[in-house]
């Protein structure tokens, strides 16, 4: 637990928004990012994810899945990011990857907001 609480503490002090809550969650969670593309960036903003942040995050341990959702004839997107578990998460956002993925990806974003969310299944 020591180790996670080092790591929940490094990416706290050394990223971006998406890394400053950790969230309490067991299991299963998922990262919804909410963006606004900047002007005339909605295209490059769409390549970058599939280019640049799409294949570093699949790379890591306990991903699940990630899709960008664009709202139809708006600069309106959504990232969801899934993990096996929010430990999983906070290390890729701790990862050199995340270091180098995130800040291509949001540099077309005007606006970011995000909430995780633990997976609830059917029993």
């Amino acid at each position: 637990m020591r180790g996670i609480a080092i790591i929940c503490l490094a990416a706290c002090m050394a990223l971006p928004a998406v890394a400053e809550r950790v969230f309490d969650i067991d299991g299963p969670m998922e990262l919804h990012i909410w963006m606004t593309a900047k002007s005339g960036q909605a295209e490059q903003l769409e390549k970058t994810f599939a280019e640049v942040f799409y294949p570093a995050v699949s790379s890591m341990p306990g991903f699940r899945s990630a899709l960008l959702m664009r709202k139809p004839a708006t600069s309106e997107f959504t990232v969801r990011l899934s993990f096996d578990t929010e430990e999983q998460r906070v290390e890729w956002v701790a990862s050199d990857k995340h270091q180098r993925a995130w800040p291509a990806l949001s540099s077309h974003s005007q606006e970011t907001r995000y909430d995780g969310f633990a997976v609830v299944h059917p029993k």
